[in-house]
C-alpha cells in the first residue's frame, strides 16, 4: 500500500479523475492519505483522517513511508487557528501560505519532514485567549472563535479554506480544532452526536441539520447564540434559527428546514 501527504497550501480532490470533473473536497497542508488507484495521471485517494474518497493529480503526490503512515495519525499535531500563517521550503527556499484548519506535526527546531519535503516553520505566539463568560464552557468559546476566523469566507462546493468553503467542511475543521473528528459530509455528520430534541436544550456549539423536500441532509451550521447559527450559504454567515429552520432578514423568509440538532462535543 501506498501513501502521501499533502505539502501544498491545498490539492483539489475531484470526483472523477479529470481536472473538469467535479470539485468534491479539497487536502489541506499536512493531510495524510492512502492510495487505492492509479489511473493514467490521476490517484484515487482516501485520506487517513475520515476516509473520504476522490482523485487527486498524481503530479501532486508527495511520498509518505508505510512506517511513518501509521504513525501519523497518533503524533501530536499544531492547528493553525489564523487566516493563514506563511512557511517555507527548504530546498527552494519558496514561502507560501497554509491556510486556517491545516494541521501538522510540532516542528523540531522550526524543521518539519513531511514525506519528501521539508519546510523551515516558525509557529506564532500562542494567544492568550479571554476568559470564557460563566454561562460557556471552553470548548464552547474554542468552538465558536475558531468559526468565527471564516467568516465572509465565499460559499465553495468542496472547499475547504477561508478562501472558499462549503458548510460540512465548515463543521468538519471547526470540531478539528477541538480534536474531535466527524466526517467529510453533512449527511455523514447527521449519524455523530447526540441528539437535543427542544430547542430550549440547544446550547452554542450544537451543529444543526437541515433537510430538502426529499428528507435528504443538505444543510448544516453551528449553533452561535440563543436564535443564531453560523453556516456558509452564499457566505459564511450568521442568520437566526428557531424550531422552523434559517430565517434570512434580508430575504424575510425560511432558507433552509431543520432536521435534527446534535451534541458534538463533551466538557
Amino acid at each position: 500500500m501506498k501513501y502521501g501527504i499533502t505539502h501544498l497550501s491545498q490539492i483539489a480532490m475531484r470526483k472523477e479523475p479529470s481536472h473538469k470533473s467535479q470539485l468534491v473536497s479539497q487536502l489541506l497542508f499536512g493531510d495524510a492519505y492512502q492510495i487505492e488507484d492509479m489511473i493514467s495521471d490521476w490517484l484515487k485517494i482516501k485520506t487517513l483522517d475520515c476516509g473520504y474518497e476522490g482523485y487527486i493529480d498524481k503530479k501532486l503526490w508527495n511520498e509518505l513511508h508505510e512506517d511513518d503512515a501509521a504513525e501519523y495519525a497518533s503524533l501530536n499535531k499544531y492547528i493553525v487557528t489564523d487566516y493563514l500563517i506563511f512557511i517555507k521550503e527548504f530546498e527552494t527556499n519558496v514561502t507560501f501560505p497554509v491556510f486556517m484548519g491545516s494541521s501538522f506535526p510540532y516542528p523540531q527546531d522550526n524543521m518539519l519532514i513531511l514525506g519528501n519535503s521539508i519546510f523551515i516553520i516558525e509557529l506564532p505566539e500562542s494567544r492568550i485567549p479571554p476568559p470564557p463568560p460563566p454561562t460557556l464552557s471552553e470548548t464552547q468559546i474554542a468552538l465558536i472563535q475558531f468559526a468565527s476566523g471564516y467568516l465572509h469566507a465565499p460559499y465553495l462546493w468542496g472547499g475547504r479554506t477561508p478562501a472558499g468553503i462549503d458548510c460540512s467542511a465548515l463543521v468538519q475543521l471547526v470540531f478539528k480544532s477541538v480534536n474531535i473528528s466527524l466526517p467529510r459530509d453533512a449527511a455523514q455528520q447527521v449519524n455523530h452526536g447526540t441528539s437535543i430534541d427542544f430547542a430550549t436544550e440547544w446550547q452554542v456549539g450544537d451543529v444543526a441539520f437541515f433537510d430538502n423536500e426529499e428528507g435528504n441532509i443538505m444543510h448544516v451550521g453551528i449553533i452561535c447564540g440563543k436564535t443564531q447559527i453560523l453556516h456558509a450559504s452564499g457566505f459564511v454567515r450568521i442568520d437566526m434559527l428557531d424550531s422552523t429552520g434559517i430565517y434570512n432578514k434580508e430575504l424575510e423568509q425560511y432558507t433552509h428546514k431543520l432536521r435534527v440538532v446534535k451534541r458534538m462535543w463533551k466538557d
